[in-house]
């Protein structure tokens, strides 16, 4: 599916790398209000954590702005409180991933 993924900005983290968020068409189509996905995936053998990042295609800066920002709070909360707390969803795999959702203004 790299045809719909572009490069859509970098969010610094806490250890000083950067997470490369993709823009992509197709996150949660069926869901509107889910502007886009965090996913945590461990690297076996080592107990480190590596985090992947996609935004729904087309929203404006302010939107992609409060992303990183989410982002940044979500990675900081899973390292000090793993990933039971804070509504991330273990998936079969060993992976875990949260959604980002809008705000009811």
């Amino acid at each position: 599916m790299t045809e719909f993924a572009t490069m859509a900005f970098l969010v610094e983290m806490p250890d000083g790398g950067f997470l490369e968020v993709e823009e992509r068409v197709d996150v949660a189509p069926d869901d509107l209000s889910v502007i886009g996905i965090l996913g945590a995936s461990p690297l076996e053998g080592t107990g480190l954590i590596t985090f992947g990042a996609v935004i729904r295609a087309g929203l404006d800066e302010d939107q992609q702005d409060d992303f990183a920002d989410w982002i940044f709070d979500r990675v900081m909360l899973f390292a000090e409180l793993g990933g039971e707390v804070d509504g991330w969803e273990r998936l079969d795999d060993g992976t875990w991933r949260v959604e980002a959702r809008r705000r009811e203004d």
